[in-house]
């Protein structure tokens, strides 16, 4: 008796201080394709985030507290690079064939514990919060489709005459676990970052001064129900660490009288880094992306993005602004590729990216852009190449 009270007591807690705190909906962010349908001059909206908690919870002095959802749900294109047998890179005119693409509709859910520390005045915002999450991600992998389009099948030249991939159901892709079987997943894990942000932001998000930073890990071993026979044919084995460092400052700024932009010259530099390791690791679990190539798939990447922006001048309402950016990409990905054989030989992707972007703020919402660069890499068949796209998209 004397347990089941002090058990009801611990549910009760969360729920003593509801009352001081206070409950919020957002829409968190919006995902693009931005080569939807085989298309290269479009920005379709395909993905949604939306974040639903409460907030100050008021458990501890100086301590803003967070309990929240985090659901996020969409559509997403994949490049297959790996040969699906062996998971060594596809060469040759391989890599190339528009047929090496797949499309998943995805679902996920985090539920996510935060402490917001030290309350940095100049910012108007926490200098310090850490994060605690339990994260399940469900995926239906199907053809791609640039592939229904031009009435091509996903991976043909890898099946027997007269076989299409997604009745193959007993097929072992070594290279695609988030696509075996019957292209099901189902990824669970847990994860730790803590942010460190001490960027002050200009009035009306135009250009932003300061440095932040991200530090996180996720664990998503098999033995948290990520191997499930009788339900999926997939199996999620991997661990990743991740670091991000921004730095940005403004060299030159301009005002009128009401305060409105007339030129602003802000430099940016950007420092990503990824260590993902693991038996099974998903396309998912890769979050840094090498131009042309897309997501490496590679243990280890290094990746710096450096931007010369200039802003201005305000005109109609002090959140409608043209502006741009040239820039300059590094980066580096090294390892032996995830989710192949032992025999696999190790790979070293490397290339830079110069460029130039344009950008059309209205509102503060409507974004129109045009971008054209050019990249030197050593990965094969992508090697030296022009590359552009235009578009426009929705953010506040």
């Amino acid at each position: 008796m004397r347990v089941g009270k002090i058990f009801l007591w611990l549910l009760l807690l969360p729920a003593m201080n509801l009352a001081a705190a206070s409950s919020f909906s957002a829409l968190a962010g919006m995902g693009y394709l931005s080569d939807f349908a085989g298309g290269s001059t479009t920005s379709f909206p395909s993905s949604a985030r939306i974040q639903q908690g409460v907030n100050d919870l008021g458990w501890f002095d100086n301590v803003d507290t967070s309990m929240f959802m985090d659901i996020n749900f969409g559509l997403t294109e994949r490049r297959v690079v790996q040969d699906p047998v062996t998971g060594a890179y596809l060469d040759g005119s391989e890599m190339t064939k528009s047929m090496y693409y797949y499309s998943s509709f995805y679902s996920g859910i985090s539920y996510i514990f935060r402490n917001s520390l030290i309350y940095n005045h100049r910012t108007d915002r926490n200098l310090l919060t850490l994060d605690a999450g339990i994260n399940v991600r469900f995926e239906q992998a199907f053809d791609s489709f640039s592939n229904i389009r031009s009435g091509k099948t996903f991976l043909e030249g890898y099946l027997p005459e007269g076989e299409k991939y997604w009745d193959a159901q007993s097929r072992n892709y070594i290279a695609l676990p988030d696509i075996n079987g019957s292209a099901y997943l189902l990824a669970n894990s847990i994860s730790f970052s803590a942010a460190f942000d001490n960027m002050y932001q200009e009035k009306n998000k135009i250009y932003r001064e300061g440095i932040s930073g991200n530090a996180s890990i996720t664990l998503a071993p098999w033995f948290l129900a990520n191997k499930l026979p009788k339900f999926f044919d997939t199996k999620v084995d991997y661990y990743k660490l991740a670091a991000d460092v921004t730095y940005a400052k403004v060299i030159y700024n301009k005002e009128d009288w009401k305060r409105w932009n007339r030129l602003s010259l802000v430099i940016e530099d950007r420092l990503y880094a990824q260590l993902l390791l693991g038996d099974a690791v998903p396309k998912l679990a890769d979050t840094i992306s090498f131009p042309g190539l897309g997501y490496t798939n590679l243990p280890f990447v290094i990746q710096n993005q450096f931007k010369f922006y200039v802003y201005g001048p305000n005109f109609l309402s002090d959140n409608t602004i043209p502006y741009g950016y040239l820039f300059i990409d590094l980066g580096l990905a090294s390892g032996r590729p995830s989710n192949s054989n032992s025999n696999v030989e190790w790979e070293n992707f490397l290339y830079m990216e110069i460029g130039v972007n344009l950008h059309f703020e209205l509102l503060g919402a409507l974004h129109v852009f045009g971008e054209v660069s050019y990249t030197l890499s050593n990965i094969v068949n992508y090697g030296n190449f022009f590359d552009w796209n235009i578009g426009a998209y929705f953010s506040i």
